[in-house]
């Protein structure tokens, strides 16, 4: 199991200079990528998004490549040379139209935008995907063993509280138990104070118990809580994206205990239901993080 959590870098030196490339995610309903490229490298991109979609189904993904060139390949500055040419003509003929006298220099031309423009040299895309790709590739290993640590750990976390609503259930079907014999001895009791007689005719009242456990009856109600409970646990032993399937088995033990304690109104039962939904609500928690 993996959560949705994770982070990797990787940094690779190369010719063109140093890539660094991390890769960090959070929780999501679904799988959201954004990917961050510098400008020269954007064509790139696509395959960068086939790179991280082949290995992560769900979250927010976001993907960081920085490029820093080497110091001794700076940018050579070049002279726009037709530019100047054409600032010099139109300066000549405003100098005639507007009478000024004075030279035009090279120092009045460099100051005017588009004259001196740096050479920057388009890197070789073929060779830098490549080299993307390698960094990618080490940054996701080690994005993706965070996130497999970290679901190792909500899965252990998972089993400890599947155990105390195991408990739990145990618990109510126990107390639901005695609570038909309670109300049967009682509803005896009664019975027989108000007719301050032995009572004879016991037809109405195994009748009246009877309704009662009907009505309490939470038998079913367990059942399928113990076999969503083991589905559950099997679907932890599962890998890929497993998050959603939890997500629906929760729905369907919350739909139980719900039933559980509309059905059962004393209070010691009542409090024990209350607990249970307290420990689905935990687990439900922690499954909004994994993937």
């Amino acid at each position: 199991m993996n959560s949705m959590t994770g982070f990797g870098r990787a940094e690779l030196d190369s010719k063109f200079g140093r890539f660094t490339i991390e890769v960090s995610s959070v929780n999501n309903r679904f799988r959201e990528l954004t990917v961050r490229l510098p400008r020269p490298l954007s064509a790139i991109e696509p395959k960068v998004r086939e790179q991280v979609n082949a290995v992560v189904q769900r979250g927010k993904v976001t993907v960081f490549v920085n490029l820093i060139k080497p110091e001794e390949s700076p940018d050579v500055p070049t002279i726009n040379k037709a530019a100047a040419r054409s600032y010099f003509k139109q300066l000549r003929e405003l100098q005639k139209e507007l009478k000024i006298n004075g030279d035009i220099t090279i120092a009045d031309l460099l100051v005017l935008p588009d004259i001196a423009t740096p050479a920057r040299e388009e890197p070789d895309l073929e060779r830098c995907q490549d080299l993307v790709s390698k960094g990618l590739a080490k940054a996701l290993k080690g994005f993706l063993a965070m996130r497999s640590k970290e679901g190792s750990a909500m899965a252990t976390d998972m089993r400890k509280s599947l155990k105390i609503v195991t408990d739990l259930v145990k618990r109510v079907e126990k107390k639901t138990a005695d609570s038909v014999k309670h109300y049967a001895d009682k509803l005896e009791t009664r019975i027989e104070e108000l007719m301050a007689a032995p009572l004879r005719d016991s037809v109405r009242l195994e009748e009246e118990i009877a309704i009662f456990a009907e009505r309490t009856d939470i038998n079913e109600e367990c059942i399928r809580f113990r076999s969503h409970v083991v589905q559950f646990r099997e679907t932890l032993k599962e890998r890929g994206a497993i998050g959603r399937r939890l997500n629906f088995l929760l729905q369907e033990m919350n739909r139980e205990a719900n039933t559980i304690g509309s059905k059962c109104s004393d209070f010691d039962i009542s409090s024990v239901a209350i607990a249970l939904k307290e420990e689905i609500e935990k687990l439900r928690e922690q499954v909004q993080n994994v993937e």
